[in-house]
């Protein structure tokens, strides 16, 4: 299938030939990354453990000619990862990772467990370093992408995130040092996301009346410079950036996308 976004603009896709393994890729920005990802011409392989939701996205994009597969995987298992890294790489190169799967908790630090502690850093971290660390010697080399989906929360201090801003910030240094360790062959880089118009957010509402909710989500996106959360979509296109040759000499960055969130 020849993508739209490639005649409009008389070129080829600014992924063609690439592979790419997508995690998180039943949620809002994974979704919408495996669909933008396939319209530059990219081969995708989304995972993630929503079976249900992966299986839909894979019917529909295989439906509009996009090559695109889905897995389920627990991406908090360290012998699945590997497992699921070796099955995929026995197959063909991968030339991009996007680590994308994420989980968020807000609760008083006093009021936070071991568990939650576990929880947070398991999705948000340890799968990102388990992603890379399997995947990485198996990758295009020189020219392999990695990109891995941080948070704004992360990067600034917002009440009742302490586990998982500690977990996303750890999030961006990891991406920073893996740049490092991995270089001069594969980049390494972090999208740091504001507020999105996900579940995440709308999560944080369930059980205010319906009079009260709207009010809540319009003062947090109102914490952003532009006054409003981004869509999906808008971090996916970030990513494909990092993700893309047009990137070819960014590594060991973050970038915020999170309308101005962080200038606050």
């Amino acid at each position: 299938m020849t993508n739209e976004n490639s005649r409009l603009r008389g070129t080829a896709g600014r992924l063609d030939g690439k592979y790419a393994v997508i995690s998180g890729a039943a949620g809002g920005i994974g979704a919408a990354a495996c669909r933008l990802f396939c319209s530059e011409g990219a081969a995708v392989l989304g995972a993630d453990l929503n079976a249900d939701a992966g299986a839909a996205l894979e019917a529909q994009l295989t439906a509009e000619g996009f090559d695109f597969r889905f897995c389920v995987l627990d991406l908090t298992s360290e012998t699945d990862i590997a497992r699921f890294a070796a099955e995929v790489t026995r197959e063909r190169t991968v030339d991009i990772l996007y680590n994308n799967a994420g989980a968020i908790l807000g609760r008083h630090l006093l009021e936070s467990t071991v568990e939650d502690w576990d929880r947070m850093h398991d999705v948000n971290s340890k799968s990102v370093f388990l992603m890379m660390r399997e995947f990485a010697p198996k990758m295009t080399n020189p020219g392999g992408s990695i990109v891995n989906t941080s948070s704004a929360g992360g990067a600034f201090a917002i009440p009742n995130m302490s586990l998982y801003g500690a977990a996303k910030a750890g999030t961006i240094m990891l991406s920073r040092v893996a740049a490092v360790d991995l270089a001069p062959g594969i980049r390494v880089n972090a999208v740091v996301p504001g507020l999105v118009n996900t579940a995440m957010p709308h999560s944080f509402v369930e059980g205010l009346p319906d009079e009260h909710k709207r009010s809540v989500l319009e003062g947090m996106a109102a914490q952003h410079l532009l006054q409003r959360m981004a869509e999906p979509v808008e971090i996916a296109a970030a990513a494909l950036f990092l993700a893309s040759d047009e990137a070819s000499f960014i590594t060991a960055s973050a970038m915020y996308v999170d309308g101005g969130a962080t200038a606050v």
